[in-house]
């Protein structure tokens, strides 16, 4: 599993792999091939996204998505029973021979010996992924977080959503993490992430964890938890320690013991994390 604190992947050089024909690989504008090790992969220029589905190595387990983009929400890791970068039916994806790579667009995607799955978005690169057995993940790190702080490029996102019952309002995840703590991102062009429950570190009985976007981040005590009642009754679920949820301009990854959330507005990052010994904030 890939520690929340690891460093993003190099840029990777891809001059040394020879390009090949995109005959046979380019159905309905998209380029689609499979890696010598199995892996079903595609770039998509039209959506901006490159990546690749199948059995991920030095991942989470149960991950068997990558989505190279440039978007944070959409970019990273996945859990996902509808995978994006298969081609399309009737159409056989050509293997990427080792050595070789496709450029396409303005991506392009190498295959290594080992084996490794390289691809890159941009010259020179903006946003690049590795898959290999030592390491299997999305640079750069995510812009605007301090240092040491979890980057959700390495957490998964699964096809659940954390919305609690039913409503016309109903936008804002609400969830449980390892450590007792109850979260929610209520954020929508700006608003607040926080959690309630135990904070490890403090003295002073707090039990609210807040990041107002725009505004101040901060904790306090409070009698009447705003981060813990859904607004429609239901059942609240727990985030797993090594997944992530997304809200409209926020972002929570569950932690070992805790929790590590974020948002940002107008290009400055706030936010907070919740470990099974400390308790910081930052923003």
């Amino acid at each position: 599993m890939v520690s929340a604190h690891t460093e993003p992947p190099g840029i990777p050089d891809l001059r040394g792999y020879r390009t090949v024909p995109l005959d046979g690989y380019v159905v309905d504008g998209a380029a689609y091939f499979q890696t010598p090790d199995g892996l079903d992969c595609a770039i998509l220029p039209t959506n901006g996204t490159a990546g690749c589905d199948g059995p991920l190595p030095a991942t989470p387990a149960g991950a068997n998505e990558i989505v190279l983009a440039a978007e944070v929400d959409t970019r990273g890791l996945r859990t996902t029973a509808n995978p994006s970068f298969l081609a399309p039916p009737g159409h056989a994806a050509p293997v990427l021979p080792e050595g070789a790579k496709i450029v396409y667009g303005d991506f392009e995607c190498a295959a290594g010996s080992g084996p490794i799955t390289l691809c890159a978005k941009g010259t020179p690169a903006m946003q690049w992924m590795m898959i290999s057995a030592e390491r299997t993940g999305i640079g750069p790190a995510t812009d605007g977080l301090p240092p040491g702080f979890p980057d959700p490029n390495d957490f998964v996102v699964g096809d659940d959503e954390y919305l609690v019952g039913t409503g016309p309002k109903n936008m804002f995840p609400i969830f449980t993490v390892e450590g007792g703590l109850t979260c929610s991102i209520v954020t929508f062009s700006g608003g607040e992430i926080g959690c309630n429950g135990p904070l490890p570190g403090v003295s002073g009985g707090e039990n609210e964890i807040f990041a107002q976007l725009p505004g101040a981040t901060g904790i306090r005590r409070t009698d009447n938890p705003k981060f813990s009642t859904p607004d429609y009754p239901g059942q609240i679920r727990q985030l797993p320690v090594g997944h992530r949820v997304n809200g409209i301009g926020g972002t929570c990854m569950a932690i070992a013991g805790g929790v590590a959330c974020y948002g940002t507005v107008a290009g400055r990052a706030q936010g907070f994390e919740v470990s099974a010994t400390e308790t910081t904030t930052f923003g």
